[in-house]
């Protein structure tokens, strides 16, 4: 029910997309199938009241008979977008799972280390291969290591053109916060997904305030990137 609460007022903020954190699975406290149901539905009222296009995104997580089941709710639900870990699930079972799925698919970097595989062939080229429609990756300057030069390489990786596979967005995060959005559109331009979570969730009573003027960054850089190319 906290986190219906919290996916409904992400929502009538006007966020786009309210994901799970990868690190809820199907834990008693919030098990996946009322989770899922209860979040969806305080999306719809809030997309409702707003007339919003907001989408809740789910974790999905196990072995193959729970991820059959889980498969089943998010058709049921109508869920918009799920989230999944291709190094964890495996990436033969992520790719076919991305083949059954009805809508697009977040791919999260758990597990992916920070020096076994190039991030740029990992998340940017490989997670593209397998199908993920985005990709999320430990952005510079935020919690993690990765250089400024190896996310810009991630990034073309996943959207330049490559024989007939199609574009993955790229989902900068770790750490990240509202101040920084200019700079980020700046550095990976329109076509990418801005994640931020602990520091709208740290705003505690101002979260709804905080959420919009997330939302409020990312239109006024846009149309000012948008009267740019106009001139």
């Amino acid at each position: 029910a906290d986190l219906a609460a919290l996916c409904e007022t992400f929502a009538r903020s006007g966020l786009d997309i309210i994901k799970d954190d990868h690190g809820i699975a199907n834990q008693r406290y919030s098990p996946f199938a009322a989770r899922v149901q209860a979040c969806q539905a305080a999306l719809a009222r809030a997309n409702a009241a707003t007339g919003g296009r907001s989408v809740y995104a789910p974790s999905l997580s196990g072995g193959p008979r729970q991820l059959r089941e889980q498969l089943k709710i998010v058709r049921e639900e109508g869920i918009g977008m799920v989230l999944a870990c291709p190094m964890l699930l495996g990436l033969a079972c992520f790719e076919e799972l991305v083949a059954e799925l009805p809508c697009p698919v977040l791919a999260h970097p758990a597990l992916g280390g920070a020096s076994r595989i190039h991030p740029p062939l990992l998340f940017g080229r490989l997670f593209r291969l397998l199908g993920a429609d985005a990709t999320i990756f430990p952005n510079y300057g935020g919690r993690f290591s990765y250089s400024r030069e190896t996310c810009e390489a991630l990034a073309h990786a996943a959207r330049a053109p490559w024989r007939d596979f199609r574009a993955t967005a790229p989902v900068p995060a770790g750490g990240m916060n509202v101040e920084r959005v200019a700079e980020m559109l700046e550095v990976y331009g329109r076509d990418v997904i801005l994640l931020i979570g602990g520091n709208l969730l740290a705003a505690g009573t101002e979260l709804p305030a905080r959420s919009r003027a997330f939302v409020t960054a990312v239109r006024e850089r846009s149309l000012s990137s948008n009267e740019g190319s106009a001139r």
